[in-house]
Order: structure tokens, then C-alpha cells, then sequence
């Protein structure tokens, strides 16, 4: 096996082996260990050196897929495993076993990893976010049905049951019986092109079990597995039969507008054209805990929050240019709550008695509607454990940030640090000591922390700290140790008392690294020499680099 490599050129060797991003174990006939790369030192966090001594077999541990025999007849095979990081992180990994034969003799063995530790935990997190999602689901007061990219229903909440008469097993699997056939095509099309935003406020008749149809106010969304793909869509809706009902009295008839109007739960306010409110319906004082003579006579847009009036006020105003509709979303004044989230939806028309323009606006309360989207979307960019942004919202701001520092010219700093002894604390003091420890740890340097500053979880005990503005590198150093004092207090947790405090790998844009992957590979590396430095410190990288170059 050795004599094999020799014959290959130093080039060919350092372009297969030594630089393969895949960690590499080559193993003689008898699985000693003969070379490894440098992707298995990153991954293992073990030198070369380490692994003579140990052999690879005390690292890795097969999962069932393992095939014995495979091995034992030479045979290339690929089972899972799991093993241990040297700092006590467990990881997933993917092995391939490939022998190296040479004139039909077993001379060699080639062992190939890939890590799929962030796959599993991304699946994890998933499962455990979708528990918290049919939770949302099932406890809505909207109807809300998944479906998929064939227009074929995969789920619908007991909201849409109650609304529609259809059990869920009654039409899984098979096309919306909602949707009126003529209807069909028009609306998988639209729903088609629903990608990255989604589609609000959309008013279409939909059928009920019984033959009867109604109108509904209906907000499509796109949703996404891990790499951003479409694979299904959500239908969040509203019956506003009763809102449609009142637009039509009017215009036939204002009296009997009126009559309805005094007696529905939603919102009803007639405008003139002078932005004079003319009338306002009895809800406004169950609803907003204000009487409606209040409002009546006054300027309309008092009580809509000032950072959307400009928006608001100029959509209504268009209203009697276009002599359209519009519907729109808006925080409103409420008597004791203080701001909540409207849904509004305004029409044109004219008094036929006096021949003058109105609008009619009507308002419903959605903040149960919005703390579900922003909870679906909170989900989506946050750690559940610490409630800290998650790799991919880090991604984004650190992206954008770079963006900004190289525009202006300005430097920026990325700190890797982790828990020190984390694996001795799960061991010892259970999980259930692990993860208190990990938010207490999160709380703790987030108070030392600037606003500016994007402090994230990576996962296990790794987390990334980005200081977007930094005016030079004696002022990194200053927050890094105050994030090693934050953390020299003894833990409390579960009736345990310990110690265990944090290495910390820094490196500077853009003298250290003019991209997020190269700063985060050259922080990783600072920090791995932090804790061959005996741990509860920090490293810059270019310290290290330096005492690596001498």
C-alpha cells in the first residue's frame, strides 16, 4: 500500500488525498493506519499522531446498517456511523469502506467520511418545530388546508372542517372540493406562481359540503423544505360572507346597510372624501373599547399608528381617484391594549340620494392571524433552545454586513467560541443540565454585548459572534474579555454548582478573510488554538498564524 502512494506524483497525491475537503483514513491490508488528511483532523479534532496511536476503529461507531460481510469478502461498502469531536460533540457521519487492490491482492484500505451532523440536527430541529406547528394548526380560528404541488389536499385544520363541512380523511389526497371546477385551472395556475412571497387578502367564492357557497378573504403561502424548494402550499381563510353582505346593502340601500351594520362584530366606518368620518358601526366600542360617536364627525386616521399613516392614509385617498378596492394591513389604537394589528378592506361608492363619494372601510382584528405568521417566521430564523438567530439567519446578516463593511470600508470582527467541558456537563449532569446551561450562557454574554452586535447558535455548544463596527483590534479584544469575565461566576443549575467557562477564536475582516467561509475557517482554527492554550481564553488569528509561519 505505501509503495502504491510512493508512485504517485506529490501533485496527484496532495489533489486526491491531501486536499479533499472529505476527511480520509488510508489504511494498510491489516487497517493500520498509514496517512489521514487534514479534513479528518478538522472534523475529529485528533492530529495524525493521535490516530496512530488510537486506529480508527475506537472512533468510529457503526450504526445496524453496518454489512459485516461486505468487509469481510473485500467488498466496497457504506454504512452510518456516529463518533466523537475530541471537545465531547457527537457526530453523524457517512462512511465509505473502499478496498485498494492491487493484481486482485488486498493491499490497501481507503476509508471515506462525510459529516452529516448538520443534516441530522437541521432534521431534528425540523421534527420538533413541526410539533410546535400543528399545535398552530389545529388551534387556529382560521381555516387553514395544506396543498400539494398537484393541487391534491395533504392537510386541513378542525377550523376548515367547521367552515366547510369536509372531514380531513373525507378529501386527503384528493383535488379541493372547495374550489369551483370552472375555477380549478385559474387557481392551481395562480397558486403556481407563489415562490417567495405569498398572496393576501385574495376575496373568491368557495364551495361549502352542502352546496351552498361562500365568500372568504383567503392568504396563500409557499412552503419550502431545507434547500429553499417549493414543495407545498398553505391556504390561511376567512368567511367575510357577512363583511360582503354589508358592501351590497349599501349600495342598495343605506338604511338597510345600516341595520346590518349596527348588528355585526366587525368594524364598519363610512369616509368622505374629505377623510371626515361619517359614520362608525356599535362594534368599535366592544371591539376597540371606544363609543363610536368618538370617531364620527373627526378626521379618520387618528388612531392609525404613525409609522403607517402616511401608507395608509394615501391608499384610501386613491380610493376615490382609482374607484377601486384595497385591502391592507395596519396597526390601530385600541382603548386599553394599545396597538393591534386591523385588517382592512376599503370600497368606493356613491350615495345615490345626495350623488356624493364614500368609502366604506371595513376592519377586522387579525393580531391572533399575525403572531402566527410572525411565530412561523420567528421559527424559521431563530434557535428554539436560546431563541438566538439560527445558522442561516446568521448567514444572511453576516452577508449583508460584509457588504456594508466593504462599501464603507470599514472592519468587522467574527468571534467562534464554545463551551468549555460542555460534554463533561451532559455527562455528569444530564441533558436537562446541558441545555439550561446553554441558554444561562447565551443570556450571560448577551448582556455584555452591543445592540449591533448578531450573537447566534450554530448548534451544540458552538456559537458565532459578529461585531459589525469596529474601530480597531485592541477593542475586540476589550469585549472578549468581557465575555470571559461574564462567564467566570459560578453555575447554578438544577441544584449543581460548577464551573466551565468558554474558548474564543477571533478573526477581522477584511485582513483575516475577505468572505464569510474564509473568516469562519480562520476563527475556528484561533479558537481550536485557544483550547490547546488550556482553555478560558481567547485567540486572535493572526497570532496564530504568525506563531504557526515562525
Amino acid at each position: 500500500m505505501e509503495r502504491l502512494f510512493k508512485d504517485l506524483s506529490a501533485d496527484l497525491y496532495r489533489s486526491f488525498i491531501g486536499d479533499n475537503p472529505d476527511p480520509i483514513f488510508v489504511l494498510d491490508e491489516y487497517e493500520n493506519i498509514l496517512e489521514t488528511n487534514l479534513a479528518v483532523t478538522k472534523l475529529f479534532g485528533y492530529s495524525s499522531n493521535d490516530f496512530l496511536e488510537m486506529g480508527y476503529k475506537s472512533i468510529l461507531i457503526p450504526n445496524s446498517d453496518y454489512d459485516v460481510d461486505k468487509r469481510v469478502r473485500g467488498e466496497s461498502s457504506a454504512y452510518r456511523a456516529t463518533a466523537y469531536h475530541k471537545n465531547g460533540q457527537l457526530l453523524h457521519l457517512q462512511v465509505k469502506y473502499l478496498p485498494v487492490l492491487d493484481n486482485q491482492q488486498l493491499v490497501g484500505i481507503m476509508i471515506v467520511i462525510k459529516d452529516m451532523t448538520d443534516l441530522i440536527r437541521t432534521r431534528t430541529a425540523l421534527q420538533e418545530t413541526s410539533e410546535r406547528l400543528r399545535s398552530l394548526f389545529e388551534s387556529s380560528a382560521d381555516a387553514i388546508d395544506i396543498i400539494d404541488l398537484n393541487g391534491d389536499v395533504k392537510a386541513v385544520n378542525p377550523a376548515f372542517e367547521e367552515m366547510y363541512g369536509w372531514k380531513e380523511e373525507e378529501i386527503v389526497g384528493r383535488p379541493m372540493p372547495t374550489i369551483p371546477k370552472l375555477r380549478m385551472k385559474e387557481v392551481n395556475e395562480k397558486r403556481k406562481r407563489v415562490t417567495d412571497s405569498y398572496i393576501k387578502g385574495l376575496e373568491v367564492e368557495r364551495l361549502k359540503k352542502d352546496g351552498s357557497s361562500i365568500t372568504v378573504s383567503i392568504t396563500i403561502s409557499p412552503l419550502h423544505d431545507e434547500k429553499g424548494n417549493v414543495i407545498a402550499y398553505s391556504g390561511i381563510s376567512r368567511d367575510i360572507s357577512e363583511s360582503k353582505a354589508i358592501e351590497e346593502a349599501l349600495i342598495r340601500s343605506e338604511e338597510k346597510y345600516r341595520l346590518i351594520a349596527d348588528n355585526m362584530t366587525d368594524l364598519v366606518a363610512v369616509i368622505n372624501e374629505n377623510g371626515i368620518v361619517n359614520y362608525v358601526s356599535p362594534s368599535f366600542l366592544p371591539v376597540l373599547g371606544f363609543p363610536p360617536e368618538q370617531f364620527e364627525g373627526k378626521q379618520a386616521f387618528g388612531n392609525v399608528h404613525p409609522e403607517e399613516l402616511h401608507e395608509v392614509r394615501g391608499k384610501f385617498y386613491d380610493l376615490f381617484r382609482t374607484k377601486d378596492g384595497c385591502d391592507m394591513e395596519f396597526r390601530y389604537k385600541h382603548n386599553t391594549m394599545g396597538w393591534i394589528w386591523v385588517e382592512a378592506k376599503g370600497s368606493y361608492f356613491i350615495d345615490e340620494e345626495h350623488g356624493k363619494p364614500f368609502l366604506l372601510v371595513v376592519l377586522r382584528v387579525i393580531e391572533e392571524k399575525r403572531l402566527l405568521r410572525e411565530e412561523l417566521k420567528s421559527m424559521a430564523f431563530h434557535d428554539e433552545l436560546t431563541g438566538l438567530p439560527n445558522r442561516r439567519l446568521f448567514q444572511e446578516k453576516m452577508h449583508q454586513a460584509l457588504k456594508e463593511a466593504k462599501r464603507h470600508r470599514r472592519k468587522c470582527a467574527l468571534l467562534y467560541l464554545d463551551i468549555d467541558k460542555f460534554k463533561w456537563v451532559n455527562d455528569h449532569l444530564g441533558h436537562s443540565t446541558g441545555d439550561k446551561l446553554l441558554k444561562q450562557f447565551s443570556e450571560r454574554i448577551s448582556l455584555v454585548l452591543r445592540d449591533s452586535d448578531i450573537f447566534s447558535r450554530q448548534g451544540g455548544d458552538e456559537f458565532l459572534i459578529l461585531l459589525p463596527e469596529i474601530e480597531d483590534e485592541e477593542s475586540v479584544r476589550l469585549i472578549a474579555a468581557r465575555i470571559m469575565e461574564s462567564l467566570q461566576q459560578e453555575w447554578v443549575i438544577e441544584g449543581n454548582a460548577f464551573t466551565t467557562t468558554s474558548s474564543i477564536g477571533i478573526a477581522i475582516y477584511p485582513k483575516d478573510g475577505g468572505d464569510t467561509d474564509k473568516l469562519l475557517t480562520n476563527a475556528d482554527k484561533a479558537m481550536y488554538e485557544a483550547k490547546k492554550s488550556g482553555r478560558n481564553t481567547y485567540r486572535m488569528y493572526s497570532q496564530v498564524s504568525s506563531d504557526l509561519k515562525n
